[in-house]
């Protein structure tokens, strides 16, 4: 039997693009925070930071573990055209490992990182949206089907098709993939320097103020919901859709 063309999704149904990354070592490092960055036209940032490398004569990859004082004025840049090309919300979800550690709520580095991307993905999913993921690679053991079991966490919690495929992809191969980099790095990084981990004098403490400056806030360690942009903080616990404070807690 046919489906109805009822059944069917109409032409102007709300879709988005939805980048992840993370940094920090989950399985050690005492703050770590998985980023995205939702598009619903995504070549529009593709395009802003393509026009910019072209005007820039620049091809190389953007990555705030390699930023030097010479290459900050560029990182800056590429993030202020990148926040201001219009189509973009940046999103974050930090935990910090002394107060809440997700790899001993979940048992290990594999799951915390995906049940915190799964939380990530939730709240970032308007209502009916149909999004796709793209996420930083990286090496897993053969059991970990992170893919598979983020597509199918998000849909069932949502109760719908929610998500249509998630793949990872080389960072290098991705200018989006590198904006996430970028922007979850510099948030984390205070949080990093606050206890003393990290110079905010330095060239990564320098872009992650830029960040904040960008993003319209003084600082980050409370969190952030302006409507455009967030950081929220992991807790222990049950989580609540109906939840509108700074702080997030996954199931």
């Amino acid at each position: 039997m046919t489906s109805s063309y009822g059944d069917r999704l109409s032409r102007k149904h709300p879709t988005c693009t939805l980048l992840i990354d993370e940094t920090g070592a989950i399985a050690n490092d005492r703050f770590f925070a998985v980023g995205l960055v939702k598009a619903s036209s995504p070549s529009i940032l593709l395009r802003t930071v393509q026009k910019f490398r072209d005007r820039q004569h620049y091809y190389g990859e953007f990555k705030f573990s390699d930023i030097t004082r010479s290459s900050l004025p560029l990182y800056k840049d590429v993030i202020s055209a990148a926040l201001a090309c219009g189509d973009i919300s940046f999103r974050c979800f930090l935990a910090d490992r002394h107060s809440a550690d997700p790899v001993a709520r979940f048992g290990d580095q594999w799951q915390a990182y995906l049940k915190m991307a799964e939380q990530l993905v939730y709240g970032a999913l308007a209502f009916n949206e149909v999004g796709s993921v793209l996420a930083d690679n990286y090496s897993t053991p053969d059991h970990v089907k992170f893919e598979e079991d983020l597509k199918d966490g998000v849909n069932r919690r949502m109760r719908r098709l929610a998500l249509t495929s998630v793949v990872r992809l080389d960072s290098r191969a991705a200018d989006g993939l590198q904006v996430v980099d970028m922007l979850t790095s510099a948030a984390a990084f205070e949080f990093r320097a606050s206890q003393g981990l990290a110079s905010p004098t330095s060239p990564k403490g320098q872009l992650a103020q830029h960040v904040r400056n960008e993003l319209g806030v003084e600082s980050l360690l409370s969190g952030l919901h302006d409507g455009s942009h967030s950081l929220k903080i992991y807790e222990h616990g049950s989580w609540s859709p109906v939840d509108g404070s700074s702080t997030a807690v996954v199931e």
